[in-house]
This record gives structure tokens, C-alpha cells and sequence, in this order.
């Protein structure tokens, strides 16, 4: 165990108050990590962060989402925790108990908090959403952000296999990259990438791409810095989601499925029994207009290119225990505490479509869960200031025992009392996932 006193100037502090923040780094007995950080004016509040996905090559222990959070939270009283997990890559079901130990030695060396409010993006959202139902003893509220696995991991990537599939039976019908199983991770993601920048050549191309995009559940603003295509631009639409197929579907196609693949035993997609004119009817309207528009324009039959998706091999369930598996990790919306839930519109890596089969959960209780958009294209693409008024939202909840409005005027107002205002809260409704079910 290692303590540092740090001192410096923190965002928000009057000059005179006292900007020491007490540092503490330790290991766990998986060998993973973690890190603490603890202000003078401590206000008994521990925020647990669980970070997302980390590909390596290193692996150290984090609190917060970035320097900038870590310093206005830090200057606001709240004490930050967080953890490494002890490998990389897909790391849920370790990061559970890791977490909690986690909070364990926190209270051990420092004191037992007055309250502790669990948040984390991308799969540290997952975790969080875990954590929430799992701990209650431990945990008061939760923030979940760009989660992944709210709806499942398993029709998450079905959405993946759905794009997949459409790629290559309509582009690339004679080959053979395999759709699961993947074992040569460069191999397959360069595959993906050139098939997917090849088809941008040409009108039919684009046709099939936004075909693929639209079964993958893709947004159609995903580029950061770019400004949101209008609502019928369906060539400004598809060029965002060219960019995404190319690059994030590239990479969750193969890379990141194969590591998933590896740490449950094996393949946990499949397609079979999927009718695909069904899929496609079932899609929402904007989706279904960019795919009419770009095939009439391109010259092409949809009705034939489904034909074809139909009568193509299936894709068949191998391997039942992967599935099962990774269905232990699925939050069941049994709510035992306050839930708030932050997604960008535009992420094309955890598609907003996710976030709709969980208030629907049979166990869901509306009163304990908030879902709030946040317009912006991108992956976990939040500000500070948004960052911030989801924190803050969460501590007016459990102090008064009472939600807050969390319409997006007020969410952005809360963003704007804290920092410069730069904030995008949105309403949004996301599309329906097309495959929610979570066994074949």
C-alpha cells in the first residue's frame, strides 16, 4: 500500500480552502490494482468507477473518466475509487468482486463512507448495472453509462452477426471469413474493413452498407466532429455509418468477439431462424427510409438482396455453455436502488437500441430508474459538465429521497450551475433492439 499527500490548485475552491488530497494505491490478491483519492473537505461520499474496455498493453488502476472529472470531483468533496480488474479485454465477471474488495479496503484504510454511488462507462457501465443489483448492502445509486450489456452481451452481438452476415452473403458471397469462432484477429478485422471501403465505391455498394448498418441497429450520426445529418440526408447518414462499419464494426467484429469468444469457451452468436424480411419490417421508420431511398437510387431490388439473405447458410448455436455463460452477466432491471442511465445518440459501438428491453423487464421498477440521451456522436462521447450533472443528479436523488426532474432542460441547467455549459442533454426515443432474445 502506497499514501500520497497531494497539494495544488482544484477547479471551484476558494484560494484559501485546503486542496490536499490523500492518495492511496494497493493490490488485490488477483493482482489487480486500485486507486483512491481522498479531499481534506471529504463530504462522506465515495464514487466507485469501473472503467470499460481495455485492449492493453497496460492495465492500471482508475477512478475517474478523465484528468478534468477527476479534479472538479475532487473539488467538490467527493472521494474516488476505482480498480484496474486483474486482466484485460472483456473483464465483467472479475471486476464484480474486485470492485467490491475494492470498496472493502477503502473503508479499511480510510473510513466507512456515508454513502457510495457506483458509475462506469462502456463495459464499466455493464459492471455498474451488475453491482447495483447485486451489492445493495454496499451500494446506494448507480449511474450506468454507454452500457453494453443492459439488453445482453448475446443480442448485442447478434446485431453484430446480423451485420456480418449481410456483408458478406450480398458483397462477398464466396467467402470465407468465419462470422464467429475468429481466430486470426488481424486476418478478420482487415477483411471487414476493405470489404466495407471497397462497397463505398459504388451506389449499390452504399445500398448494402446502409442494409448491414440498419440490421446492426447503427446510428446514423457516429463521427465526432462532425454536424448531424438531417433527418432524410440518407447520403450524409450513410457516409456516417461507412465510417463506423469500417472502424468500430470492424474492430467488435473481430477483435473484441474474439476475446469475448475466448473467455466464455467459445462462440455465442448464431442466426438461425432469423427471417429476414421480417428483421428488416420490423426496423424503425428512419432506417427503413435511408435502405428504401439508397436502394431505388442505386437500381437495386430489396426485395431480392432479403431473398437472398434468406435462403443464405445460417450461422448455427455451437456453443450452448458460451451462451449460458455469458447470460449470467444480463441485469435483470430488479432494482434495489436508484438508477440512472446516460447514453450518446450517435454511439456506434453500444447502439442506443440496447437501452429499450430494459425498462421493459418484468422486474423493472420505473420509480428507481432514470434514462437520459445525451446528443453527441460516438462512443461515450460525454462532456465534463455532463459527466458532472449526472453525478450531481444522483446525489439530489438519494439526499432527498426524491428524483429530480431529469427532462433534459434541467439536466442541461444542472450542467450549466456547475461548468461552462457545455451540455447536449436530448429526448430521445432509441429504436427497438431487433433481436432481444437471449437463447436460440
Amino acid at each position: 500500500m502506497t499514501v500520497v499527500a497531494i497539494t495544488g490548485s482544484a477547479v471551484g475552491c476558494a484560494e484559501t480552502a485546503d486542496t490536499t488530497v490523500r492518495k492511496i494505491t494497493g493490490t488485490l490478491s488477483d493482482g489487480s490494482t486500485y486507486l483512491f483519492e481522498v479531499p481534506a473537505d471529504w463530504n462522506g461520499t465515495v464514487l466507485l468507477y469501473s472503467h470499460g474496455y481495455n485492449p492493453g498493453p497496460s492495465n492500471p488502476a482508475k477512478n475517474a473518466k478523465s484528468a478534468e472529472v477527476n479534479e472538479e470531483l475532487l473539488a467538490d468533496g467527493y472521494a474516488l475509487a476505482g480498480g484496474s480488474y486483474p486482466g484485460l479485454g472483456w473483464q465483467t465477471p472479475n471486476a464484480l468482486g474486485d470492485q467490491i474488495a475494492t470498496l472493502d479496503q477503502f473503508a479499511a484504510q480510510v473510513a466507512s463512507p456515508r454513502r457510495v454511488i457506483a458509475w462506469g462507462e462502456s463495459m464499466g457501465g455493464e459492471i455498474t448495472s451488475l453491482l447495483a443489483e447485486r451489492y445493495p448492502d454496499k451500494i446506494d445509486g448507480a449511474i450506468a453509462m454507454c452500457r453494453p450489456g443492459v439488453a445482453g452481451t448475446v443480442p448485442w452481438f447478434n446485431t453484430y452477426l446480423d451485420g456480418a452476415f449481410t456483408l458478406r452473403i450480398l458483397l462477398d458471397p464466396d467467402g470465407t471469413v468465419p462470422l464467429v469462432n475468429i481466430t486470426d484477429v488481424a486476418s478478420a478485422q482487415s477483411y471487414w474493413t476493405q470489404l466495407v471501403e471497397n462497397a463505398q465505391q459504388t451506389a449499390e455498394g452504399r445500398a448494402r452498407l446502409a442494409l448491414a448498418a440498419a440490421f446492426t441497429t447503427l446510428p446514423t450520426w457516429s463521427q465526432p466532429g462532425t454536424s448531424e445529418p438531417a433527418g432524410t440526408d440518407y447520403a450524409a447518414q450513410e457516409l456516417n455509418q461507412y465510417y463506423s462499419l469500417s472502424t468500430t464494426f470492424a474492430l467488435f467484429q473481430s477483435a473484441v468477439r474474439a476475446d469475448m469468444e475466448s473467455k466464455v469457451g467459445g462462440a455465442f452468436s448464431w442466426n438461425t431462424g432469423v427471417n429476414y424480411r421480417e428483421l428488416f419490417s420490423g426496423l424503425g421508420h428512419g432506417a427503413k427510409a435511408e435502405v428504401d431511398t439508397l436502394y431505388k437510387q442505386a437500381g437495386l431490388s430489396l426485395e431480392d438482396d432479403l431473398g437472398v439473405l434468406q435462403a443464405a447458410p445460417r450461422v448455427e448455436p455451437s456453443a450452448p455453455q458460451a451462451i449460458a455463460k455469458m447470460n449470467e452477466y444480463v441485469p435483470t432491471g430488479s432494482l434495489q436502488m436508484p438508477v440512472l442511465t446516460v447514453h450518446t445518440t450517435g454511439d456506434d459501438a453500444v447502439f442506443t437500441s440496447l437501452e429499450s428491453p430494459y425498462a421493459l423487464r418484468p422486474n423493472s421498477d420505473a420509480t428507481l430508474l432514470r434514462q437520459t440521451y445525451v446528443s453527441a456522436a460516438g462512443h461515450c462521447n460525454f462532456t465534463t459538465d455532463e459527466v458532472i450533472a449526472s453525478i450531481k443528479t444522483m446525489d439530489q436523488r438519494l439526499s432527498t429521497g426524491a428524483w429530480p426532474s431529469t427532462s433534459p432542460e434541467d439536466m442541461n441547467k444542472r450542467a450549466a450551475d456547475n461548468g461552462t455549459g457545455s451540455s447536449h442533454f436530448v429526448a430521445f426515443q432509441p429504436d427497438p433492439l431487433p433481436r432481444p432474445e437471449l437463447y436460440p
